[in-house]
């Protein structure tokens, strides 16, 4: 059975998914985004999500983020962030430098002006590797952010901003001596930025009672895993991280549980906006993410389990994690994320698919009033 809070001070954590309003580059207010989640966000001390976009004026489109030339958007839409009611977001993400070092830049004062704590970006690789550490009811949380799906340059080093990186080099296969075999894909995290990790994680372990990595990693739109993220999440658990949270992919994904700590390959999106029904500026090629866009849906496009989404919730103490959970959500045609109810056909629709994704791993899911409860006394 799930193990249940145990007397004493405990702080209750959200973690959301690739998070990215514009609402004030379409003349929209910054507060309907997450108008219907705000309530359920803020009863959490600590609300973390991940910022996918620069929030800039600052900067200029780099060659390589052509077909990305919405990575950046208005500063003054981080107003929704602060409505919605997060406090910690990771910006280690495959577009943060998509406008070059002035708008990735811009984007952490933006955040800290904010008071919002940034995690995985950085002036410099030792900025972007810094963690981020929360106090709160005497309970110390800390975060650590990284990113595997970025461009050649995204990465900080040492006299460069960007993102702290976990590369991955992609191989491919051939079982059979036979032409027009399909090959098996292989994907092998770097070992320098694996050891920069589980390095991070032992400097940091000592400090907190709960330590919190996110990764942003994986193939965008897919359910299914790469071959390197189950490396990745277990080497960051056994170096001493007590939750794995992950993004990227637009879709969520399933819920490992190894060595008694959740791996939340994917939380979906939470507040994911982007203009595919806009045009592009001049002499920008941009592919649309699908050619047939059902109608009512163009500003979110892609099939119907691109519109699940969750919200992960973790009950913590001066001894770690006590309780893992999550909040099945929906995003509607506006890109704005709902949690819903028990009693909403839709929170089952949710939970059936989580439920499948999970059937491979073992891991053990049951529902207790609104929120779906992840049993972590199993796992390898």
């Amino acid at each position: 059975m799930p193990k249940k809070p145990v007397p004493g001070e405990t702080v209750v954590i959200h973690l959301a998914g690739d998070a990215a309003p514009r609402r004030i580059d379409y003349g929209e207010s910054p507060e309907s985004i997450y108008a219907m989640v705000r309530g359920k966000v803020k009863k959490a001390d600590i609300s973390f999500c991940h910022l996918e976009r620069s929030l800039s004026t600052k900067g200029c489109l780099q060659y390589r983020a052509r077909p990305t030339w919405y990575g950046r958007h208005h500063p003054d839409n981080v107003k929704s962030l602060v409505y919605g009611g997060f406090n910690v977001a990771s910006h280690a993400s495959n577009n943060c430098f998509d406008y070059g070092p002035e708008a990735l830049q811009e984007t952490l004062e933006v955040l800290r002006h904010n008071n919002i704590r940034a995690v995985g970006a950085g002036k410099d690789i030792a900025e972007a590797r810094k963690p981020v550490i929360i106090e709160n009811k005497g309970v110390k949380i800390g975060f650590l952010a990284y990113c595997s799906v970025m461009d050649v340059e995204y990465e900080a080093r040492e006299d460069k901003p960007g993102c702290n990186p976990i590369r991955v080099s992609t191989y491919y296969e051939v079982d059979e001596p036979q032409p027009g075999n399909l090959p098996r894909v292989i994907t092998v995290p770097l070992e320098q930025d694996v050891r920069a990790m589980e390095e991070d994680i032992h400097k940091l372990r000592d400090q907190v009672d709960v330590l919190i990595v996110s990764q942003h990693w994986g193939l965008h739109r897919q359910g299914v895993l790469a071959m390197y993220q189950p490396t990745v999440g277990h080497r960051a658990i056994d170096a001493g991280a007590d939750f794995v949270a992950g993004h990227h992919s637009s879709f969520v994904q399933q819920i490992e549980v190894y060595k008694g700590k959740a791996i939340f390959y994917s939380l979906g999106n939470f507040g994911l906006e982007t203009p595919h029904h806009l045009k592009p500026p001049p002499g920008v090629v941009f592919n649309k993410a699908s050619t047939q866009v059902e109608p009512g849906w163009e500003r979110y496009p892609g099939p119907r389990e691109r519109r699940y989404t969750t919200m992960a919730k973790c009950i913590a103490g001066k001894n770690g994690i006590q309780r893992v959970s999550f909040f099945p959500g929906w995003i509607n045609q506006r890109t704005e994320p709902e949690l819903l109810s028990r009693s909403d056909p839709r929170f089952q629709e949710v939970l059936d698919y989580s439920q499948r994704l999970c059937d491979g791993t073992g891991t053990r899911l049951t529902v207790e009033a609104d929120e779906v409860i992840v049993d972590t006394s199993t796992g390898k």
